[in-house]
């Protein structure tokens, strides 16, 4: 019937609409998964970057980028965890070691950086898998590195573990093809000294370390009460020093250089001493690598240079030939790029002749500055001041590097001289001949005894100084000396017989 078929129509009418509605939902649910799955995508994306970006800052934080091993900000926090747990419940007591590879710079300067970081990397994992994962090891930066030993209840057993670490350091590396041979010094402090802060634990090592670096290569140094105070006094010297340089505490001692061919005093070397209106006289040995450390040694080292140049040319008048005044160089002076044109400007201002200055540089300064230093070399050689490589025999100097160099005299070091026993007396015999060899003057220092004496002489030795003849002394007793023609400080050989 028609009324039938109205309802069908309806009924129809109406699962379309329901169709459509339901095809609408299905839409709108569509886009609504849509769009919560790439929000979804999104936070984790968000919070994958933050969790990235969070372990780059901690990697950058509290780990070397170089070794990938722990750094000094994750060490120190860490020690002070261990100090914390140690000083209140009772626990083992532990050592801190600070491992400084003893003269790296000379990979640098020898090989390039790259190749100096890739040896720090193959050296930072010798010692990492020496010491095992039970040990925290980390890297302070530049060639330093440190480790906190566990139970270690005494300075021998430190000493000890110290030792087997520097055992490790002796093993040959590889680099470039190359076989090298390094060495390490090590500071260590032990919870045992009574500390009351962490930092002062790192503290001592970092001493000791500087102790052990001074006695040579390889060598480890448990800290004691007496390298702090006299930490302290370096300190306190530090700050003295550029005020004894305004205030005129430092002096010139000058030592007779002679010709013991001539028997006559051929000139001085200028050496500097200081007197501390506290401490008293203080050894060179004591303030000039305080001077260098500091930068100081530059205005040192020229007011030297004028003073010495000055009292050279005073003293003409009293001798028929001209003195040479010798004064000594440090390695950072070579770097000055102006220091040729500084000694000119001394040479004008005293009148000595070029030739009559003599500038003195250590055979391991000439090579920690070897480029630099053999340019300025030459252009000093230019202008017609003389050069000596002082200390000679105790550096590297090679024959072929010798000839390339504009020098006019080796100094052979006091240390062959004081033992001339039987590996001493070829070496000094092999020094003369190479001097004679390729035309270099040479002079002996400290010639002490007549038997030392009597052994230059017969080997041909032209020039020495020493205790034996003349010690350092003031300008007042080199002109006294000068005055005194007719008296030789050279022994005569005819009364040693």
């Amino acid at each position: 019937s028609d009324q039938d078929l109205y309802l069908q129509a309806s009924a129809l009418q109406a699962n379309q609409q329901n169709i459509i509605l339901i095809q609408s939902l299905a839409q709108e649910y569509h886009e609504l998964f849509s769009y919560i799955q790439q929000g979804r995508e999104n936070t984790l994306s968000f919070i994958d970057e933050r969790k990235q970006s969070q372990e780059k800052v901690l990697k950058t934080t509290f780990y070397d980028l170089l070794t990938g091993l722990p750094n000094q900000t994750y060490f120190l926090i860490e020690l002070a965890h261990a100090f914390e747990r140690q000083k209140q419940q009772g626990g083992q007591p532990f050592a801190v070691l600070i491992i400084n590879i003893d003269r790296f710079q000379s990979v640098n300067n020898s090989f390039g950086r790259l190749a100096g970081d890739q040896l720090l990397i193959t050296i930072a994992w010798r010692l990492k898998n020496y010491l095992g994962q039970s040990e925290l090891f980390a890297r302070l930066g530049g060639d330093e590195f440190i480790v906190l030993l566990d139970d270690i209840e005494s300075i021998g057993a430190a000493l000890l573990a110290a030792n087997q670490v520097l055992a490790q350091m002796k093993k040959p590396f590889s680099l470039n093809g190359q076989e090298l041979f390094m060495t390490a010094s090590i500071g260590i402090a032990l919870t045992q000294m009574n500390y009351e802060r962490a930092e002062d634990l790192f503290r001592d090592a970092n001493t000791a370390m500087y102790y052990a670096k001074g006695l040579g290569r390889s060598h480890s140094v448990a800290f004691d009460q007496r390298m702090h105070v006299r930490a302290v006094r370096l300190l306190q010297l530090e700050h003295d020093l550029k005020r004894a340089l305004q205030e005129q505490e430092l002096n010139l001692l000058y030592q007779p250089v002679i010709s013991l061919n001539e028997k006559k005093i051929i000139g001085f070397e200028a050496l500097i001493r200081w007197i501390h209106p506290v401490y008293g006289l203080v050894s060179p040995l004591e303030f000039i690598p305080i001077a260098e450390e500091t930068g100081l040694i530059i205005a040192i080292d020229q007011w030297i240079l004028r003073e010495a140049c000055f009292k050279i040319q005073q003293w003409r008048q009293f001798v028929e030939t001209p003195l040479t005044i010798s004064v000594n160089f440090s390695a950072q002076q070579f770097e000055q790029t102006d220091l040729v044109s500084q000694v000119k400007q001394v040479l004008r201002e005293t009148g000595i002749t070029p030739h009559h200055l003599m500038i003195e540089i250590t055979e391991s300064a000439l090579f920690s500055k070897a480029n630099r230093a053999v340019t300025t070399l030459k252009d000093l050689k230019d202008i017609g001041v003389r050069l000596c490589i002082d200390d000679f025999g105790t550096g590297y100097a090679s024959l072929s590097y010798l000839q390339q160099l504009p020098i006019d005299t080796l100094k052979i070091d006091r240390s062959f001289i004081k033992n001339l026993d039987h590996n001493n007396r070829d070496l000094v015999g092999s020094i003369i001949t190479l001097a004679r060899d390729l035309d270099l003057h040479l002079t002996a220092e400290g010639v002490e005894t007549i038997e030392q004496y009597q052994y230059l002489m017969e080997l041909g030795c032209e020039n020495a100084q020493g205790h034996l003849f003349a010690q350092p002394m003031n300008s007042q007793n080199a002109v006294e000396l000068l005055r005194c023609k007719s008296v030789s400080i050279v022994p005569n050989m005819n009364d040693l017989v």
